[in-house]
């Protein structure tokens, strides 16, 4: 496929936080990954660490670019600074612990160019190099407004079902599409976007965000700007999820807090999330121990012994929340599911939740279970 004139060069940005060595896998992942067009891939390191910047320095694959902030930025404004230095018209940002596989590039960029309407697009991104786990979708913005609303009503063992199951119908959905499909917000951990279409929705990132969610406000101006999110199954990535700075996971859960109230004061306006609040204010609280009941602990890798019922095709899927808003998912066959060490290995301290069941509805009579990873 030819890709219009106006799509003449990539300006890749990945922003590097003390994860020197994933982030050379991810640029050389760029560097590597078929393209239209010329590709400049610049790495922005908000290390605040002359070994990180040395290590950076020395490894990077030639031609990529390295710029050195001398203190910490965050996320967004640094993005900002590399957006507002070039000119390129196609826009990819890619984390530091994401890295795209063969072709990703080349087919992001010429689903981006189908349609004018389409304002940035994503790939079919696995949590493991296996390529057996699938992330999440991203969470609709509808759902982050109704949290005040969800809190609350998660605590109803039937509320929580009913929302719980929808959310696998539409994880399921996406995760066994073969074709390119609209979805209603898009991660900034692997996002290629037009140029135009960011300049169009106001800018890249609202620099009020350090840390977390100014990749929703974005993706949210884009869509209010009439641009669509697209979603393609034959573009692949691996993002090692979490993985940046394991060390700090407090500090960064603290950020994330602090974000989504920047997020929530933005959009304060919003009916959806103000309609939440009445609705949270209006419901009595339920013990939902029941739903709990009968789980099966874990403290080290594990391997289950999947129900005669399901063994021609299942579906397996594990989250740090107990009603699997998100959840990873991994689809297979056979008599036994493994989580080995490696998956193990990449996972960040702290509780989790796990299920198998069918790879189709709602995932009721699942068999579920818990672990705890401990580092």
């Amino acid at each position: 496929m030819t890709l219009p004139d106006e799509c003449r060069s990539t300006l890749a940005i990945i922003v590097n936080y003390k994860a020197a060595g994933l982030t050379l896998k991810a640029a050389a992942s760029v560097c590597a990954s078929a393209s239209h067009g010329p590709v400049q891939v610049v790495v922005v390191d908000n290390s605040e660490d002359a070994d990180e910047a040395a290590v950076l320095a020395r490894s990077l694959p030639d031609g990529v670019q390295l710029i050195i902030n001398p203190e910490n930025m965050g996320f967004g404004r640094a993005c900002n600074r590399v957006f507002e230095d070039f000119s390129d018209d196609c826009i990819l940002l890619l984390n530091p612990d994401a890295r795209l596989l063969p072709g990703c590039l080349e087919r992001l960029q010429e689903t981006l160019f189908q349609a004018q309407s389409t304002g940035a697009v994503s790939a079919r991104v696995f949590w493991d190099d296996e390529r057996r786990f699938l992330l999440p979708p991203s969470l609709p913005p509808e759902l982050v407004f109704a949290q005040p609303f969800l809190a609350a009503a998660l605590a109803h063992g039937t509320i929580r079902r009913l929302i719980s199951g929808l959310w696998r119908r539409h994880a399921i959905r996406v995760w066994r599409s073969k074709r390119p499909l609209k979805a209603s917000n898009l991660s900034g951990g692997l996002a290629l976007l037009k140029r135009s279409a960011v300049q169009a929705a106001g800018g890249l990132f609202d620099p009020r965000f350090f840390l977390y969610f100014e990749d929703l406000d974005l993706f949210l101006r884009l869509k209010k700007a009439g641009y669509s999110l697209v979603i393609d199954p034959a573009a692949e990535a691996v993002h090692h999820y979490d993985q940046c700075d394991q060390r700090h996971i407090e500090q960064k859960r603290s950020l994330m807090t602090q974000s989504h109230g920047v997020f929530m004061e933005k959009y304060s306006a919003n009916r959806l999330y103000r309609g939440a609040i009445l609705l949270r204010k209006l419901m009595r609280p339920q013990d939902s121990a029941a739903d709990r009941s009968g789980s099966t602990g874990f403290k080290a890798p594990f391997e289950l012994e999947v129900p005669s019922s399901l063994r021609q095709s299942w579906l397996f899927e594990w989250s740090p929340n107990p009603d699997f808003i998100p959840a990873m998912g991994c689809f297979g066959r056979g008599p036994r599911m493994k989580f080995s060490e490696t998956y193990w290995n990449l996972m960040a301290a702290g509780n989790y939740f796990g299920r198998l069941g069918p790879p189709h509805g709602s995932g009721r009579d699942a068999l579920q279970f818990t672990w705890t990873v401990i580092k």
